[in-house]
């Protein structure tokens, strides 16, 4: 005891405040475990007296200092990250709340920073390649189950749109029968669905499809897709002479991303193919394997008829940073080319380009060129719109700046030549310039692009940062990344696992109930029914689809979980009769209705 008292009176200032807030994390854990209720409600801690919270902060402190005279070794460093770390991921699982997760990550950052300026990190050795390879493979295992089974158990628990699921699903259906990509629940008419987005690169998956003819295939496959882009960013770090251990920390950074991990969070879509596609586009121009660049780059303008344009930026980053003309240039007007006959397609094909998403910028009665021209002609406005949302607010945008930027720690900024925050542009065009909400929604597919840039851009400053700099934002990084992992994705796995479990007996009505249904059968039906009625030719959902008096539609399928008693009646009107209410325990899960 004597000594334990020695110890006490010979700590320093700086030792008495790391070893009270390793202490202070240990009791708030045991506190928050002990409580009934999330620590955001005070009504669990009403029991719990000032006098016993100050008690269990001094007994782990004094616990902390015995152990520091027994084992000989500086425990207050050795116990403050665990315990902070135990404590963010349990708060941060009880609070998945974004803004919660960056007060967290400040807090690391000054960990980070005060440990690493006092030497602390030195202790750490350098990854071999197979420690490095066992990191990067366990952070994507972590991605492929908590990301794969959010978009397994959405389908499951029928929590999956028509828009933009359900779209999809039919289309493979069609693909696979006929081999063309029809839809009638897209445009509430038969129609391709290139006739909205041109986008061939989606018979890459159809062979998958094919032989695995299920809605989940889709939800799987785009996991996959998107866990493949470790693999160019891999060689591009080991292109740039990046250790094992930044290696590893830059493609665990790259699966725990906000705008990889939940740019899933509404299904699948075609853009999952522009993440990996771009970066081995940039990986074959570093390596200046110019054949191979051109083949993922054709690949990449399959994606979509508007991904030309991040290959138009790609290029106007070659010519100015990399003052590389031939590729820049050719890049350039395949890019260009490929767009404009893109749009003339859709403008005879479809209904043209989308033009409404950049609303903000165009006069009534203008198009698309009519926003190009203002954006040149009237940059202080275009200035305006980058932090305004659809209601002429900044919180959305400045929210989705910050899942962006605080998860890589703000190194897309860390640069040695101004001429690359040209990589920044594709985000400033796509995500933040236009008034389309989903687009600076983080959980929507529309940041798979800007990311692959933003890593890119990442790998090539972290190439040419000090060592200590580069710990230490990497390190923050990884922080911020797996907070709003936990706020994210495996929030929202755990939300749908919960939500089929809890259901499963209901869910089991509803599946064979829509089993009997005749297979060749015309059905109007709601949203979240929809991707599971896919595998039929006509196919409409109830909430945009017009019915006239003479249409001859077979079934109409109402999800009686939300509202639907406003088309009840619309059908009842047209002649249509509730043939059969499905429940469960007195509760109505569906209502089908025919017209004889």
């Amino acid at each position: 005891m004597q000594t334990i008292l020695n110890k006490l009176r010979a700590l320093s200032l700086e030792n008495f405040i790391v070893r009270f807030l390793a202490a202070w994390c240990v009791a708030s854990v045991v506190l928050d475990l002990l409580t009934n209720e999330r620590f955001t409600s005070l009504e669990g801690y009403a029991d719990v007296s000032l006098w016993l919270t100050v008690l269990g902060i001094g007994a782990v402190f004094l616990l902390l200092t015995g152990m520091r005279t027994l084992v000989k070794m500086n425990t207050d460093i050795l116990c403050l990250p665990p315990a902070f770390a135990v404590y963010s991921v349990l708060t941060t699982a009880e609070n998945p709340d974004w803004y919660y997760a960056f007060i967290l990550t400040a807090l690391w950052a000054v960990l980070v920073f005060y440990y690493d300026r006092k030497g602390y990190l030195n202790v750490i050795k350098p990854l071999s390649g197979k420690r490095a390879a066992w990191i990067v493979a366990a952070a994507a295992v972590l991605f492929v189950l908590a990301v794969g089974m959010t978009g397994v158990f959405r389908y499951l628990a029928y929590r999956t749109p028509n828009f933009d699921f359900g779209i999809f699903c039919q289309m493979f259906y069609n693909m696979k029968t006929r081999l063309v990509p029809l839809t009638t629940c897209e445009r509430d008419t038969l129609l391709s669905h290139f006739a909205v987005h041109i986008s061939p690169i989606c018979y890459l998956l159809l062979p998958f499809y094919a032989v695995f003819s299920s809605p989940v295939t889709l939800q799987v496959a785009q996991t996959l897709l998107l866990v493949s882009g470790i693999a160019p960013l891999i060689l591009l770090s080991r292109k740039y002479g990046l250790s094992h251990g930044k290696t590893a920390l830059a493609a665990s950074l790259f699966l725990l991303y906000p705008a990889v991990a939940a740019g899933t969070n509404y299904d699948f879509h075609e853009n999952c193919f522009l993440l990996p596609l771009l970066l081995w586009t940039f990986y074959f121009f570093e390596k200046e394997k110019y054949l191979p660049m051109a083949g993922f780059a054709a690949l990449t303008l399959l994606v979509k008829e508007d991904a030309a344009v991040y290959l138009v930026f790609f290029a106007v980053y070659i010519l100015l940073d990399r003052k590389r003309v031939l590729p820049g240039a050719a890049l350039a007007i395949g890019a260009v080319v490929y767009f404009l006959v893109a749009l003339t397609l859709l403008s005879f094909i479809g209904d043209g380009v989308m033009e409404g998403r950049y609303s903000n910028f165009i006069v009534a009665g203008g198009g698309l060129p009519e926003a190009v021209k203002n954006v040149l002609a009237n940059p202080g406005y275009a200035f305006t719109q980058l932090l305004i949302d659809e209601h002429g607010e900044v919180g959305k945008k400045l929210l989705f700046l910050f899942q962006i930027f605080v998860p890589t720690a703000f190194l897309p900024f860390c640069v040695k030549k101004i001429s690359r925050l040209t990589l920044l542009f594709p985000l400033l065009l796509i995500n933040l310039l236009t008034v389309y909400p989903y687009q600076y929604d983080i959980g929507f597919q529309y940041s798979f692009g800007s990311a692959a840039f933003l890593f890119y851009l990442c790998v090539i400053n972290l190439s040419e940062m000090r060592e200590d700099t580069a710990r230490r934002l990497l390190l923050t990084g990884l922080a911020a990344c797996s907070l709003c992992f936990i706020a994210g994705p495996v929030n929202k796995c755990c939300t749908y696992v919960t939500a089929y479990a809890e259901n499963r007996e209901a869910l089991a009505v509803v599946n064979e109930t829509l089993k009997e249904l005749p297979d060749d059968a015309s059905v109007v039906c709601s949203t979240f029914l929809l991707p599971h009625l896919s595998k039929r030719d006509t196919l409409y959902e109830v909430h945009y689809h017009e019915p006239a008096e003479d249409e001859q539609i077979d079934y109409v399928i109402l999800d009686a979980r939300y509202a639907y008693t406003e088309f009840l009646e619309q059908y009842q009107t047209l002649g249509y009769t509730a043939e059969q209410t499905v429940e469960l325990d007195g509760t109505p899960l569906l209502v089908i209705l025919t017209r004889e």
